[in-house]
C-alpha cells in the first residue's frame, strides 16, 4: 500500500468515525475560502444521512468499485444481519478488503455490460482514479499509471437471481452507465436504492454523455434520480437537464 494511503488501515477501526469527524472539521477553512463547493464538501455527510434512512439492519449491499471499503463498512455497521458483496480490481485492495471484511464477499472482477477481460489503468498514488478508460484526472495528472489485464462480468451474471439487492453502490470513474446496464435484471428484480457518481468528465472518457445514464435509469429501468441534497429534502426528481 502506498504511504499517502496508509490512513486507509484506520477503517474498521474504532478510529475511523472519530477520524471522518477531524477531517470534516479541519475543512473548515477551505470551506470559507470556496462557498460555491458547499454542495460537494456536505457530500460525504449527505450520503451518511441517507444510508442511515434507507438501509435496515438485514439490508442487503454491493459496492461496485469498493476502492478500500469506506462504503462496505458503513453498510457493515448499518446493516450487520445483511449479506454484502464488494467488486474491485486492483489486487493489492482486494487482499485489503479481504483481510478488513473477512464477513463480506469481496469479488476481484470489473463489472460492464458484457464477459471477458479488459485493460484497466491504476494511478500509483492517486488508485481512486483508475479506470478502465486511459483519462488522466486533473487530479492524477503527472501520477504514474500502469496498465493490468482484469476479468469483466455483468451483475446479473455475477449474483444469482435469488440474491437480493437492497442497496446498490456504484463509483466506477465513468463506467457506471456499463455497470448498471449489466445490472437490468437485479434493477427490475430488486427495485434496489442506488447511489452512483456521474459529473460531467466521467461518462465522456467512455463516449458517452450523461444524459445518456439518466435516459437508462429512468426510461429504460423505470427509476427516479435524485441528487442527495434533493432526495433528503423529500423534494421532486431532477430532471434530464
Amino acid at each position: 500500500m502506498p504511504l499517502s494511503e496508509l490512513k486507509y488501515e484506520f477503517i474498521r477501526t474504532p478510529l475511523e468515525r472519530p477520524l471522518l469527524a477531524l477531517r470534516r472539521a479541519l475543512g473548515w477553512r477551505e470551506r470559507r475560502r470556496h462557498p460555491e463547493l458547499a454542495d460537494i464538501h456536505m457530500e460525504e455527510a449527505r450520503i451518511e444521512r441517507v444510508l442511515a434512512r434507507v438501509l435496515r439492519p438485514d439490508s442487503w449491499c454491493v459496492d461496485i468499485g469498493c476502492h478500500y471499503g469506506s462504503m462496505l463498512s458503513r453498510f457493515c455497521r448499518l446493516a450487520p444481519a445483511g449479506r454484502h458483496v464488494a467488486f474491485e480490481v486492483i489486487p493489492a485492495k482486494v487482499r485489503f478488503l479481504r483481510r478488513k471484511f473477512p464477513e463480506v464477499d469481496v469479488r476481484q472482477v470489473a463489472l460492464l455490460d458484457h464477459p471477458g477481460h479488459s485493460r484497466f489503468f491504476v494511478y500509483s498514488r492517486a488508485s481512486g482514479f483508475s479506470s478502465l478508460a486511459r483519462s488522466t484526472p486533473q487530479q492524477a495528472e503527472g501520477i504514474e499509471v500502469e496498465e493490468i489485464e482484469v476479468e469483466t462480468a455483468r451483475l446479473d451474471d455475477a449474483l444469482a437471481p435469488a440474491h437480493r439487492v437492497d442497496f446498490l453502490k456504484v463509483d466506477v470513474e465513468g463506467a457506471e452507465l456499463f455497470v448498471l446496464r449489466g445490472a437490468k435484471a437485479a434493477l427490475a428484480r430488486h427495485r434496489p436504492v442506488v447511489l452512483f457518481e456521474c459529473g460531467p468528465g466521467g461518462p465522456r472518457s467512455f463516449g458517452y454523455e450523461p444524459g445518456e445514464l439518466y435516459d437508462f435509469l429512468t426510461r429504460d429501468a423505470g427509476f427516479s434520480v435524485f441528487s442527495l441534497k434533493v432526495y433528503l429534502a423529500n423534494a421532486s426528481p431532477v430532471g434530464r437537464a
